[in-house]
């Protein structure tokens, strides 16, 4: 199977088109919920089924670019798994964390059912009315600092905290994938390699000019 137990698993739909995106999405929030259901149900005697089951512990699914796979006012059938997920998947230890910069194109009722956000810098004010609408813990006053964030820096907010706290997240060391390209420093080193490939042209021209 393309996931496994016990580790961390990265399903990397970057080649996908946002449509085949969502189908693979949407068939592995199935799976994982159906087989979780199954595994606990059979757990506390109410099946007599003695198959075995491929997720036998909690299982926790993060998902990034959120609103691409759970849209505000889209049919896609991710959004209708991972709906389910957040209201059902506690009990049945399947947890659900989603991740996004547009706040404001998440379906309400999805993010809604999220216990606990981290809230990091956020401009515009839709996507600032959207978190306050989710968040009712949130006051107007952390709301009103949201835009005054540095980087690395959070609000946390919901069952995590007694009380929303700003926090600061370190940086990650590691290898980072999807990070923004450095448009200027590319730009940097083209020019370079062309300013190169001029003078070596203009230097070619005037030793034919000598040799003639």
């Amino acid at each position: 199977a393309l996931i496994k137990e016990g580790r961390l698993n990265i399903l990397n739909v970057s080649e996908f088109t946002d449509r085949q995106a969502n189908v693979a999405l949407a068939y592995y929030l199935q799976e994982l919920l159906a087989d979780r259901k199954a595994a606990v149900n059979a757990k506390a005697g109410k099946t007599k089924s003695k198959r075995n089951y491929r997720f036998n512990t909690p299982v926790f699914v993060i998902i990034e670019e959120a609103h691409v796979f759970i849209p505000k006012n889209e049919d896609a059938k991710a959004k209708y798994w991972a709906a389910k997920i957040a209201r059902e998947g506690r009990k049945f230890g399947l947890g659900l964390c989603i991740v996004s910069q547009r706040p404001r194109d998440i379906e309400a009722n999805v993010l809604s059912q999220m216990g606990s956000l981290a809230v990091m810098k956020i401009v515009q004010e839709d996507d600032q009315r959207q978190i306050a609408s989710a968040a009712e813990s949130i006051s107007r006053e952390f709301i009103g600092q949201l835009t005054s964030l540095n980087i690395g820096d959070a609000i946390l907010v919901g069952q995590w905290v007694n009380l929303p706290a700003i926090v600061h997240i370190d940086e990650m060391k590691g290898k980072k994938i999807g990070s923004d390209q450095n448009a200027v420093g590319e730009w940097a080193v083209a020019k370079k390699i062309g300013d190169a490939g001029t003078n070596s042209s203009q230097d070619l021209a005037q030793k034919d000019l000598l040799m003639d």
